[in-house]
């Protein structure tokens, strides 16, 4: 069985949720692990390693959750040439709030301890909100017709329309969200300790390259495991950016929001900046 859809990105914009919210669909198979890394990481394993995933579903859509996807373009042409044309789901966040997630990420593991701006100074990656620029090659490979473009904030204030939205998209019949499903998946957090933190996420990111793919899945579903490493961020804890650093990222994204509108017919930049975009793509 070969997979008939991917989410290819971004990170930090719903994926946990919507792995779990795709697993409970009883018409949907997603791999029992949230990202297999085929097509960036172990492509040299060979297509039956990645079949292996999906060997035991007959049903009408299957998938995976691979939100590194979409940051590397040569993904695109791989998944065409062992795939053919796939679906792709993509959700995008507002750009200012995504880097800040990523801040709180990189603070969750241990890899920084120090404040939003300096992370932004630092460790910012500016490509990865340049939306279109990240989207262009999956457009390109797969076409309009087989890309659904979500936005995050229409996931968290209304997932149950959202998830309609994905179902429609995937084939598959909307059906109602346990209540369950109707929280927050995967929510901001501190490391209880930082050292244990980075060397765990070490330790993942070098099981990923090792197919080591369901071991890291059977760990990180276990409560205890979370627990002893992570506590709640609370929301009176959350930091934020200074204005110049939200207008930096938002000078760095706005371009692509607006040829990403023009593209694919969306409205980001006019329902985040409050003006339509009108760039050619």
């Amino acid at each position: 069985m070969k997979p008939n859809f991917i989410y290819i990105g971004t990170g930090k914009a719903g994926s946990t949720w919507l792995f779990e919210a795709l697993q409970w669909h009883p018409d949907v198979y997603v791999t029992e692990v949230k990202e297999t890394n085929f097509f960036d990481l172990n492509l040299h394993r060979g297509l039956a390693w990645y079949e292996a995933f999906f060997a035991d579903t007959q049903a009408h859509a299957v998938g995976e959750i691979a939100h590194r996807y979409l940051r590397h373009p040569e993904v695109a042409r791989r998944i065409l040439d062992a795939l053919g044309p796939t679906r792709c789901i993509t959700v995008f966040r507002r750009p200012e709030d995504y880097a800040l997630s990523w801040y709180l990420f990189s603070r969750r593991n241990g890899r920084f301890d120090g404040t939003p701006d300096a992370w932004v100074e630092q460790f910012f990656e500016h490509d990865s909100v340049r939306y279109m620029s990240l989207l262009r090659p999956f457009l390109e490979a797969m076409g309009r017709e087989n890309i659904f473009v979500g936005c995050f904030d229409d996931l968290h204030d209304a997932p149950g329309m959202f998830f309609s939205e994905v179902c429609r998209f995937l084939d598959v019949a909307p059906l109602d969200l346990p209540p369950r499903l109707l929280g927050r998946s995967n929510a901001a957090a501190s490391p209880r300790s930082s050292a244990l933190a980075l060397l765990v996420n070490r330790v993942s990111g070098y099981l990923k390259t090792r197919g080591g793919q369901r071991l890291i899945a059977v760990v990180k579903r276990q409560p205890l495991v979370q627990a002893l490493l992570y506590k709640p961020l609370l929301p009176v804890e959350r930091p934020g950016f200074s204005a110049d650093s939200r207008e930096l990222i938002r000078t760095i994204a706005e371009p692509e929001l607006r040829a990403l509108d023009s593209a694919v017919g969306t409205r980001l930049t006019e329902r985040w900046y409050g003006h339509c975009g009108t760039a050619a793509a």
